[in-house]
């Protein structure tokens, strides 16, 4: 199920919880425009060029010209996020050769950055999700293998960890056999049927190299399975995805604990035990030990940033 809730609702009930302290800003961003000589005239289209957001509004006019007010500029967008201004924009001085612009530039931080940190901790390893599992078929791998050859280079922007590796025979009705999950392995020169399988290489433009070991002595298809990485916030519109709708109370919970964290508001503490040990809980890839030791090292982790926050260390 494809999440439909957007980041603005979250925050919309952290700032209800946090008094309506506010989690994005807004502030002034000014810009020089320049025409190289040409003086601006009643009418002129004004383009901005750059790519702070926000509307723009000429609020001075600098060089040499005629005096009084210019008024009928049309400020047009030639960067990106600017919106459109309307014409019959009043400047506070003469025409001239240079225009003094001011930007309305909205930053919605710290909410995109709260938003990051709790995607990134629900996808991070070892949580495994059914509904962020990527997988591949013996017919449609993710990638062949090529006799000795011990990497390979495959296009996966979003993987984010590997679950499962497989190898399959197609020469042998894909006859399956597991591959021994790495996080590292050495290379070889003998081949033989692979048993291991590692990222090794993230170029950080989508490409991975996996390596094997030994490297193979006939063509192999292997299926890689893997979790989504997670993807960053870029606006309030953007939805919780991957995460289903179902989930929502996990996301909320650790959205206003690290808003709480950065308000320096008193229940930080208490929010943030109640969404990792509600993350470990919901956890289907760990077993009842694996969720108690994550959870244990987590609630540890937060008790000594706090205990050295408050000077008790």
């Amino acid at each position: 199920m494809a999440s439909t809730i957007q980041l603005q609702r979250t925050i919309n009930l952290a700032q209800q919880y946090l008094r309506l302290s506010p989690l994005t800003f807004t502030s002034l961003v000014s810009l020089a425009v320049d025409v190289g000589g040409t003086a601006y005239v009643v009418g002129d289209s004004v383009s901005i060029l750059g790519g702070i957001g926000g509307k723009a509004s000429v609020t001075g006019i600098s060089g040499g010209g005629s005096s009084g007010p210019v008024t009928g500029l049309t400020i047009t967008s030639a960067g990106t996020g600017y919106a459109t201004g309307g014409t019959g924009v009043t400047t506070t001085g003469g025409s001239g050769t240079g225009l003094t612009v001011n930007v309305t530039a909205t930053n919605y931080d710290p909410a995109l950055s709260c938003a990051d940190w709790v995607l990134q901790t629900i996808l991070a390893p070892p949580m495994a999700w059914p509904w962020n599992r990527v997988t591949a078929s013996p017919t449609v791998p993710t990638f062949s293998t090529t006799i000795g050859v011990t990497d390979y280079k495959v296009n996966l922007p979003s993987l984010g960890w590997i679950e499962k590796g497989t190898g399959y025979d197609p020469n042998n009705g894909n006859c399956a056999f597991e591959l021994l999950n790495e996080l590292v392995i050495a290379g070889e020169t003998l081949p033989n049927q692979p048993t291991r399988i590692a990222k090794l290489l993230e170029d950080g433009s989508g490409n991975i190299t996996f390596r094997l070991f030994p490297p193979p002595d006939k063509v192999y298809n292997i299926v890689v399975e893997y979790q989504q990485s997670a993807s960053l916030f870029t606006s309030l519109t953007q939805t919780w995805g991957p995460v289903p709708d179902y989930l929502k109370y996990l996301y909320d919970e650790g959205f206003f604990a690290k808003a709480a964290e950065y308000s320096n508001d008193p229940r930080y503490m208490q929010a943030m035990q109640m969404f990792l040990t509600d993350l470990a809980a919901n956890s289907e890839g760990l077993s009842e030990t694996q969720k108690n030791i994550w959870l244990e090292s987590k609630l540890n982790a937060i008790r000594q940033t706090s205990a050295v926050q408050s000077g008790r260390r």
